[in-house]
């Protein structure tokens, strides 16, 4: 049984046994010590003799790890010490028994009767790493641990070794067992940030180490070994197993009955959530948790927290707090109106350098640690669109191509009908690329992106910066897809700096403890965009907040943005810029359930405004300028070529220079330079039909098909239907027309055009009719 920590109950004849081991562990250590003094000709004992004499001062054994980790903003200015809170020092009395029984059974059974060196545990170790042929096993005691974590680096050297038993002996003299135990409980590393018992318990299960059962008692100490590798939050099933040892290890010791044993084992284990000690309370504690990821893959748990790095970042300290302010408010006032939108993100960068200037990960960091700005993916709704626009500009289609804002189905072989619908419910019939921008309108982008084919728009979208998956189908313009603020907002970047991709950029530089650069990096950028595409885009998007959807995001300067909005209200957002400033805004629900009405061009585009117009004072009120390819003029509305003195509407536009108007009325068509294949199987022209009947035919692999029907009447022709679907490998189409309502006599003209992914065209017409 683990020996209480009254001293006074241990046996006269054990305290003869103590004797004799203190003799023998001074022989082991004088015995070890000669024979690395053999070999390393007399170095080791230096070192032990050394290391001895920085005892003398018992004091640091009070003191706390010197070697602090600090984070560092752009201008200097501290945002972060990881040692700031990550320890909580607590009395032994503080410490419940179970614990430190757990923690002696698992480290050191016979703590209470070695006099700092263990020659059995060293014996043990020292069979088990000849066996294995490394070195797997230290056999080091509480004492040596506590030593060495103290005085020692980590190194597995004979030298340190030595340093460590010389200094477990002067420790044991100077102090008691328990003085002992209550130093190392408070000192050792339990992971997750967490050193010490009390912050352990608080960070692994959100409770003060005196309220721990005998099952939480356990887990702890069995994470002492490799905090890393027994994580219950990275392998639950490991670290029970590790929980079962430390318990059938208390029970050989008599500390607990086995059916105390059995009870713990089966008692559920209910962490708190994944979280980091240390970061609650520090100066934009999001923007930290980001680059404390990255730091922790590169360096390791023991050399960040123990290391003494000095990170400098992108970090700028008065955007990051404007951007606390505006978020909160923001979040406020849709508490005060109803919405229920409870969680934010915000992601600022520089569009020039990539560098983030503030990040935002939700409402607040105490309560959830969860980082919304990059961790969590959410549909962007109409956000996407730019990037199907940005493809057709690229393409050579103006701003002012008119779209078709009509009731159409797109059938794509084994996936269902979709039928893209507006926000508003209502069409708006012919409609500029540029109005359907500004004001939003699903049914023409859906008609864009099947124009272009999908893949393309994927494309340029990788290209500007979107990492996330994207699957290349027609529901993409309408933001389908998952993606996160940071990837919306490098992505814009690319626009805002006239067409160069840039990669967020957080870490500057770090430094070790002694000033060596451990790594150093600058702007990372690429061409995306040609420069006269960026412009065109930039353009349209400051329409959509003079005129369009996103007018609450007016701040009194030269600015850009997109709306979006998902189906139910789940997700809204504002992604804007300056020439100087990118930022995304997106609102929403951490369980997905739909807001009350919360649209792109309301709350977020209210938050973006409130921290863009404060944050944006440093900057002049540039505007962006044309590039080489920019043909800035005026056209007529309606014809929307170059306007004469005799146009009654005309409009300043911009084109790039191919697809500039060069005349004042419409040009001639010209014919198609290549025809796609296109043979109508069925119904033949003349036909006698009822319907329903069948449309097929073939045209190239992967082609696009539009179908139109439409009904002779006196009046004119009426369309009754408008499909697109994509053809099949072997370049097949079929579509069954059904119509809603039946008219006894009536004529059919059907159309069917086919668009080949090379981007040649073809059209064919029929006319059929009742027998």
């Amino acid at each position: 049984m683990v020996p209480r920590t009254d001293r006074s109950h241990v046996r006269a004849s054990r305290t003869v046994r103590i004797r004799r081991l203190s003799w023998t562990a001074v022989l082991a250590v004088l015995a070890l010590t000669g024979v690395v003094a053999l070999v390393g000709g007399g170095v080791a004992v230096g070192v032990a003799v050394a290391v001895g004499r920085q005892v003398h001062d018992v004091s640091r054994l009070y003191a706390p790890p010197s070697q602090t980790t600090r984070i560092y903003a752009e201008n200097g200015e501290l945002i972060a010490s990881l040692y700031r809170e990550n320890r909580r020092i607590v009395p032994l009395a503080a410490i419940p028994l179970t614990l430190r029984q757990a923690v002696i059974a698992i480290e050191d059974e016979r703590f209470y009767t070695h006099r700092g060196i263990d020659p059995r545990g060293i014996a043990r170790a020292l069979w088990r790493n000849l066996r294995e042929g490394q070195v797997v096993e230290g056999g080091s005691t509480i004492t040596q641990q506590l030593a060495r974590n103290l005085f020692l680096s980590q190194q597995r050297a004979i030298s340190r070794k030595v340093a460590e038993m010389v200094l477990a002996v002067e420790i044991e003299r100077r102090l008691t067992k328990d003085e002992i135990l209550e130093r190392y409980l408070n000192l050792v590393y339990f992971g997750q940030g967490a050193y010490g018992v009390e912050m352990a318990a608080q960070v692994y299960f959100g409770k003060s180490a005196r309220d721990l059962t005998l099952a939480e008692a356990a887990l702890l100490a069995g994470l002492i070994r490799a905090p890393s590798v027994y994580s219950p939050y990275r392998n639950l099933a490991l670290a029970r197993a590790r929980q079962e040892l430390v318990l059938q290890r208390m029970v050989q010791l008599g500390a607990i009955t086995p059916a105390q044993a059995v009870a713990a084992r089966a008692a559920p284990i209910r962490l708190a959530p994944a979280s980091n000690a240390g970061l609650v309370g520090i100066r934009a504690p999001y923007f930290v948790s980001f680059i404390l990821t990255r730091l922790l893959e590169t360096y390791g748990e023991d050399l960040v927290y123990k290391g003494g790095l000095q990170v400098y970042t992108t970090l700028d300290p008065r955007m990051q707090a404007l951007a606390e302010q505006a978020v909160r408010r923001g979040l406020e006032a849709a508490a005060r109106r109803r919405l229920h939108a409870t969680q934010a993100a915000l992601v600022a960068l520089d569009p020039r350098t990539g560098a983030i200037r503030a990040m935002i990960g939700g409402a607040d960091f105490a309560t959830s640690q969860f980082n919304r700005a990059w961790q969590a993916r959410r549909q962007p709704g109409s956000a996407f669109k730019v990037f199907v626009y940005t493809t057709a500009i690229a393409r050579g289609i103006p701003p002012t191509r008119v779209l078709e804002d009509a009731p159409v189905t797109y059938r794509i072989p084994g996936a269902p009908p979709w039928t893209p619908k507006n926000y508003d419910g209502k069409f708006s019939g012919p409609v500029t690329l540029r109005r359907a921008l500004e004001q939003s309108i699903n049914v023409p982008a859906a008609r864009m992106i099947a124009d272009l084919g999908p893949a393309a728009v994927v494309e340029v979208a990788r290209k500007m910066g979107i990492e996330s998956r994207l699957e290349p189908v027609l529901s993409l313009a309408l933001g389908s897809a998952d993606v996160t603020p940071l990837e919306m907002s490098a992505a814009f970047a690319a626009l805002a700096n006239g067409g160069l991709r840039v990669h967020p950029l957080a870490i500057l530089k770090v430094t070790d403890a002694r000033g060596k650069v451990l790594e150093e990096h600058r702007p990372r950028r690429e061409l995306a965009l040609e420069p006269d595409v960026a412009y065109i885009m930039t353009d349209l998007l400051k329409g959509v907040i003079e005129r369009g959807t996103g007018r609450a995001a007016a701040i009194g300067r030269p600015a850009a943005g997109k709306t979006g909005t998902t189906d139910d209200y789940r997700n809204a957002w504002f992604v804007g810029y300056t020439p100087y400033l990118v930022t995304a805004v997106w609102v929403g629900n951490d369980d997905n359930t739909p807001m009350r009405r919360v649209v792109g061009g309301g709350l977020p585009a209210e938050i973006w405004a409130a921290f863009m117009k404060p944050a944006t004072q440093v900057h002049p009120p540039d505007d962006w300028t044309p590039p080489e390819g920019v043909v800035v003029t005026t056209v007529c509305a309606g014809t929307w070529q170059l306007a004469t003195p005799a146009c009654p509407h005309p409009r300043r536009e911009v084109f790039t220079r191919a697809s500039a108007p060069s005349h004042s009325e419409p040009p001639p068509e010209q014919p198609t330079a290549q025809a796609a294949p296109l043979v109508v199987l069925r119904p033949r022209e003349g036909e006698p039909l009822t319907p329903p009947f069948v449309i097929a035919g073939t045209s190239a692999p992967g082609a696009m098909v539009t179908i139109e029907v439409a009904m002779r009447t006196e009046e004119g022709l009426q369309k009754l239907v408008e499909v697109s679907m994509q053809t099949d490998a072997a370049g097949r189409f079929t579509y069954e027309f059904t119509p809603a309502v039946r008219t006894p006599g009536g004529r059919y003209v059907i159309t069917v055009s086919a668009l080949a992914l090379s981007g040649a065209r073809a059209s064919r017409s029929l006319s059929v009719g009742p027998p």
